[in-house]
């Protein structure tokens, strides 16, 4: 993780965890080109939103660095693992589109 982003750990609220399932030709596949704003990796299939508390700044991260970044350290993984059942599912009846999840849709589910 980048230096200037480790030292804001616990200033960030997480928003979603979200990812887009595409059609393409016969297939439908999750897109992969997602980049980590905290640390630069280039192999993202989920991007986790943060907000900044203090100034409202928004950043896409991976399950590691939203791990880091946020207090709440089991969120990411309990959202991410939401929004891979809601991509099996657009993915089994080829509906593509955005699948994401939020601590509003883990309440509900009764996961948080």
């Amino acid at each position: 993780m980048k230096a200037e982003m480790e030292v804001t750990a616990g200033q960030w609220d997480y928003v979603c965890c979200a990812c887009f399932i595409q059609l393409e030709g016969s297939g439908v596949y999750a897109s992969q080109n997602n980049v980590c704003m905290a640390c630069g990796n280039t192999n993202i299939r989920f991007n986790h939103i943060l907000e900044h508390v203090e100034d409202g700044r928004q950043i896409s991260v991976g399950i590691e660095c939203a791990r880091v970044l946020v207090k709440d350290r089991a969120l990411p993984r309990l959202a991410e693992n939401e929004v891979k059942r809601k991509e099996r599912w657009r993915i089994h009846y080829k509906k593509p589109g955005r699948c994401t999840a939020d601590a509003v849709d883990l309440r509900e589910r009764g996961k948080l």
